[in-house]
């Protein structure tokens, strides 16, 4: 049986921060988001040390990342105020919004780190090396 999850599938690449071609290489260096975004170091690496694949395809090729990371952020957001409005049914609206900004910003590093390995597993398609 063969999962969603096995090599050679998007959410293999995706979850286990594999290079989208050959899923044997990292896509970052680290697989923690927040360790990549607050360390000092560049950790979004520029191409696959296994098969060479150029990350940045083309100038710009990571804005469209940006519209990935919207989409998490609107849904964790209405998640957020799902699970809120089911579980406390007396936040005031401004304890409301403090609650969903405050998981916004918590989980940003974790949209920056995804919505790039989910845009380029857009356009990259996996290849069997023979």
């Amino acid at each position: 049986m063969i999962s969603v999850f096995s090599k050679g599938k998007k959410l293999h690449s995706i979850i286990y921060n594999l290079c989208p071609r050959c899923h044997n290489g990292k896509f970052w260096s680290k697989d923690n988001p927040y360790l990549n975004v607050f360390s000092k170091s560049n950790n979004n690496l520029e191409k696959c040390d296994k098969c060479n694949l150029k990350y940045e395809i083309e100038p710009g090729f990571w804005y469209g990342a940006m519209y990935v990371s919207y989409a998490l952020g609107v849904g964790t957001m209405l998640l957020l105020w799902m699970l809120i409005e089911l579980l406390i049914l007396d936040l005031k609206i401004h304890e409301l919004v403090l609650a969903i900004v405050f998981f916004i910003v918590l989980f940003s590093p974790f949209f920056y780190f995804y919505s790039r390995l989910i845009w380029i597993n857009f356009f990259v398609n996996y290849e069997i090396k023979k």
